[in-house]
C-alpha cells in the first residue's frame, strides 16, 4: 500500500473529474510523483451527504494512520459539513497525516496546525452556505404552497401545467404513458357497473392497483367522479371540469 491516498468526488454523474485529475496530477508532477504512487478513492455524490462509500472508507484508512499524505482538489471534495471537516482534521492531525489541498485558499492542512485555522473557516463558510441554501428551499416549496401550486407526484390523470399548478389531464399523451382525467372517470364508473380491476386497467395505461387505490378511497373517487375535492388546488384544478358539466346537465 501507497503512503498517500488521492480522494476525488463529483456531484453527480454528469459532472467530470478531469478538472481533479489535472490539478491533482500537477501536483504529483511537481513532487517527483505519479499516479502509481498513491492509492485513490472516488464517489460520486453531494458534498452535504457523508455516508459516501469511498468517502468513508478513506475515513476508516485515516483513522488507522495508514497513510502520510492524503491529497484532494479542494476541501469541499472532502465534505460540505463543518462538523464533518472538524472530525476530519482532528484525526488527521492525532494520526500525524498531512491533507494536501491542490486547488484552495489553504495549500496543506498539517498535523502541527498549520493551515488549520485557514481550513476551519472555510468549512464554517461551507456550512453556512448550506445552512442558506435550505432556508432558500424551504422558503420556495412553502411560497409555492401558499400559491396553491401543486408539489411532489402527479395524481393519475392530471398534469402539472407550466407554472406548477394542477390541471385535469385532458388529452393525454398514451405514448408517453399517460392516463386521461375523463378516462379514469370512465374507468370508475365501469368498475361500479361491475368490472373487475384488471379487466378495466388493460384498457389503459394504469396499473389495476392504481385504479383499486382510486376506488378505495372516497375522497380521490370523488375527484373524478363528482369534479370535486377538499384539497383546493385540487378543486381549483376541476374547476373547468365542473364548470362544463353543469352546463351540459
Amino acid at each position: 500500500m501507497n503512503d498517500t491516498a488521492v480522494y476525488l468526488r463529483a456531484s453527480t454523474a454528469d459532472q467530470t473529474l478531469a478538472n481533479q485529475r489535472q490539478s491533482i496530477g500537477d501536483w504529483l508532477d511537481d513532487h517527483g510523483a505519479d499516479w502509481e504512487a498513491v492509492d485513490q478513492y472516488a464517489d460520486i455524490g453531494s458534498g452535504a451527504d457523508d455516508d459516501r462509500d469511498e468517502f468513508q472508507s478513506l475515513f476508516d484508512d485515516l483513522r488507522a494512520g495508514v497513510y502520510d499524505r492524503v491529497i484532494c482538489w479542494e476541501i469541499s471534495r472532502l465534505s460540505r459539513r463543518g462538523a464533518t471537516l472538524q472530525e476530519w482534521f482532528d484525526t488527521a492531525a492525532d494520526t500525524d497525516t498531512t491533507i494536501v489541498i491542490t486547488d484552495g485558499a489553504v495549500e496543506t492542512v498539517a498535523p502541527d496546525g498549520q493551515g488549520r485555522f485557514v481550513a476551519d473557516i472555510i468549512g464554517m463558510v461551507y456550512q453556512q452556505e448550506r445552512r442558506q441554501l435550505i432556508r432558500r428551499i424551504e422558503s420556495g416549496i412553502d411560497r409555492a404552497q401558499r400559491e396553491g401550486k401543486w408539489l411532489g407526484q402527479v395524481p393519475a390523470g392530471f398534469i402539472r401545467d407550466g407554472d406548477g399548478y394542477l390541471q385535469p389531464n385532458l388529452n393525454p399523451d398514451h405514448d408517453a404513458g399517460e392516463t386521461g382525467y375523463l378516462e379514469l372517470r370512465h374507468a370508475l364508473e365501469q368498475i361500479d357497473a361491475g368490472g373487475s380491476y384488471r379487466s378495466v386497467a388493460d384498457a389503459l395505461p394504469v396499473t389495476r392497483q392504481t385504479l383499486s387505490t382510486i376506488d378505495g378511497d372516497p375522497e380521490r373517487r370523488a375527484w373524478y367522479l363528482d369534479g370535486s375535492a377538499d384539497d383546493q388546488r385540487v378543486d381549483e384544478a376541476l374547476g373547468e371540469i365542473t364548470t362544463e358539466t353543469s352546463e351540459t346537465v
